[in-house]
């Protein structure tokens, strides 16, 4: 009787986990597990070379060093004079991943006429998709005529689909009006591909060579300066030129997408990189296809069957034996899935067996309730865990903290932290749930930072947090918890929600201010006020400026010198206050040598420019960000000031103070 009833247990299991894989793979709400399916194999994988793409970006610091508006289309004698560049440069082919649908009579004729001379240049059109009243209506943007005549040829830089995790896995072939880019230059450069609109049959999909970031690229203020660049950069390779947007400037369509990688924190890929992914796919005839929908459904029914039957029989002799064994599945199919991808370009939906099938197959055997139950109360404890620190309110409790309305003159640090971006987000995201969801999680991350170093959080504004060390309850080391906290945020601070990047901009002060709770006899807050708590505030609002993540007052540097990495970034006078201020920039508990030797050269342009020697100055600060790989926020402010200091002359009473504006 006793095996008769196993071998009902395993039968009704059997069906039930086969059932389950199923309904996993045709029902919409396990999407999720399909998409990590096609990445998870990306992200073991070494990234591989790619020598015949290069790529041009259009980027702030290339706005900021040509003088190019961030918040309209850029001067398209610039487009002809990079075309021309890389024409001498020997580049096998120039594609635009930006859209000239404005007529420019002014201008376009000089672009095409360095086009044609290069002969194999290519531009982006953009499809415009709004619903009708009885269909869905398409509007196409090409290039304009000039250019479109000039062009070897133009295609969509759209992508279709996006998924709802804002990424892109498949290769977008056109429509019947216009082929894609890379199907496009594909075809032009030799590769045979018929158009294959609507044809799921032969869907490709994007076999990704690596992270974002991993194709080699040059500013395109760089590229307009070939002598300053590797020889032979762009000989006999492809040439696309685009940025994170896809309108030729930075102000609006944002143009990053999720990749195979930005689950472990790697950046989201703009749209060029995908268009450079899918081109040299084509080119080399590497895309991914699917396992043919039949072949997957029979598979799942098949393997749910088989490994309840398996990890039941083994559970009847011994239960940890299971557990190995359902452990072992899991990583054998994980093995051929990725052997599939790499060897032989299939992909399949392989995280329905191995993470909901196997597992329950296992817990059907083991009767796992109680761990289930178990896991149920840990989320719940780590939910109620968000809303206050248990040991803080117990220390405010013991003190027999004062409730009623007044206020003390305390030492303390105060922080304040913005959300990078959050009202162009808000624009773009609109719907207020998502919106609040993205707030949740930015507070989530900066309120345990606080929390865990014993600090206080005063309010949540909008998107900012004003967090305080020293009050309520006493703190001889305020300033370097609060510096520990900041750290921490910075160190966790790039989150991805929605397919947004959340990045926390933070700056901390050290001084007196008046801590109590302030309001009315009706209604009150406990709060700090004072010139220090503004000039917390005002050291927040400066990182845009400089490009740095987290800023220490003078005051707060002095506390925490002997602990922290930093550097002084200059004297500035900042609103609200005569008198100039020290401001220096937090790097982190130790940098290596190899930063120190950067931050060595930028005191050195820092004291130059100071000193009014602008030439000196100049040449440390591009020695900075040369030592940085690129790029330095601070060093590149002060190659912005310096220029216009040469143009416009130094003042009679300098003194190397600036003016910091905004907040």
């Amino acid at each position: 009787m006793a095996r008769f009833h196993s071998l009902i247990f395993a039968l009704v299991g059997a069906a039930f986990v086969a059932f389950a894989g199923w309904v996993c793979l045709v029902m919409p709400f396990a999407a999720g597990l399909k998409r990590l399916s096609y990445d998870l194999p990306f992200a073991i994988r070494s990234n591989l070379a790619t020598p015949e793409i290069c790529l041009v970006t259009i980027d702030e610091k290339a706005a900021r060093m040509l003088r190019q508006p961030m918040d309209h289309t850029w001067d398209r004698r610039l487009h002809a004079q990079l075309v021309r560049s890389l024409t001498e440069a020997g580049a096998r082919a120039v594609v635009f991943d930006v859209v000239f649908a404005e007529e420019n009579p002014a201008v376009d004729e000089e672009f095409a006429a360095a086009i044609r001379a290069n002969g194999h240049v290519f531009l982006g059109a953009d499809l415009n998709v709004s619903p009708g009243r009885e269909a869905v209506v398409e509007q196409l943007f090409p290039p304009t005529a000039v250019l479109r005549r000039a062009a070897t040829g133009w295609g969509l830089i759209a992508f279709r689909p996006i998924d709802p995790d804002y990424g892109v896995r498949r290769i977008y072939p056109g429509t019947e009006e216009a082929l894609s880019i890379p199907w496009k230059v594909a075809n032009a450069l030799g590769v045979p591909l018929p158009g294959e609109q609507g044809s799921p049959g032969n869907t490709r999909w994007l076999n990704y060579y690596g992270p974002a970031g991993m194709f080699q690229s040059v500013s395109y203020d760089q590229a307009l300066r070939p002598a300053e660049l590797p020889p032979g950069i762009f000989r006999d390779r492809i040439v696309l030129v685009g940025g994170r947007y896809s309108l030729g400037h930075l102000a609006e369509q944002k143009d990053e997408f999720r990749n195979p990688y930005t689950r472990w924190g790697q950046p989201f890929s703009p749209g060029v990189e995908i268009h450079a992914t899918a081109l040299l796919n084509l080119l080399r005839g590497e895309w991914l296809t699917r396992m043919p929908a039949r072949t997957e459904h029979w598979l799942m029914l098949l393997f749910g069957a088989g490994a309840t039957f398996l990890l039941s029989a083994i559970c009847a002799f011994c239960p940890f034996r299971a557990t190995a064994a359902a452990a072992a599945i899991m990583i054998l199919t994980g093995a051929a899935a990725c052997w599939g991808v790499w060897q032989h370009q299939v992909w399949w939906d392989w995280l329905v067996p191995a993470l909901i099938q196997t597992p329950a197959a296992l817990f059907w055997s083991l009767s796992a309730n109680y761990l289930l139950q178990v896991r149920q109360r840990t989320i719940i404890r780590r939910a109620f865990s968000l809303y206050l620190s248990p040991h803080m309110a117990n220390e405010i409790a013991n003190a027999r903290f004062d409730l009623k309305p007044g206020g003390e003159i305390v030492e303390a640090t105060m922080m304040f932290t913005d959300l990078e971006g959050f009202t162009q987000l808000s624009e773009k995201l609109r719907d207020p749930r998502q919106i609040s969801e993205v707030l949740i999680t930015y507070f989530n991350n900066t309120t345990r930072h606080i929390l865990d170093n014993r600090g206080t959080i005063i309010k949540y504004v909008g998107d900012a947090v004003y967090a305080t060390w020293g009050a309520p309850l006493a703190d001889k080391d305020h300033a370097y918890h609060a510096v520990l906290a900041a750290w921490g945020m910075h160190q966790f601070s790039q989150l991805d929600v929605h397919g947004h990047r959340l990045v926390t901009r933070i700056g901390v002060n050290t001084g007196s201010a008046l801590a109590g709770n302030l309001g009315s006899d009706f209604r009150f807050d406990y709060t700090l006020i004072g010139d220090a708590v503004n000039l917390a505030s005002r050291l927040e609002g400066l990182n845009k400026y400089l490009g740095t993540r987290v800023l220490l007052s003078e005051e707060t540097w002095n506390k925490v010198s002997t602990r922290f990495a930093g550097r002084l970034v200059g004297r500035f006078r900042v609103k609200g206050r005569e008198d100039p201020v020290a401001i220096y920039e937090l790097l982190g508990p130790k940098i290596t040598d190899f930063v120190q030797a950067a931050m060595d050269v930028f005191a050195e342009g820092i004291a130059a420019f100071r000193a009014g020697d602008l030439v000196k100055a100049r040449e440390r600060m591009e020695k900075t960000c040369e030592l940085r790989g690129g790029g330095d926020g601070p060093a590149e402010y002060y190659l912005v000031e310096i220029t216009h200091l040469e143009k416009e002359g130094l003042p009679a009473d300098w003194d190397g103070v600036l003016e910091a504006s905004g907040k």
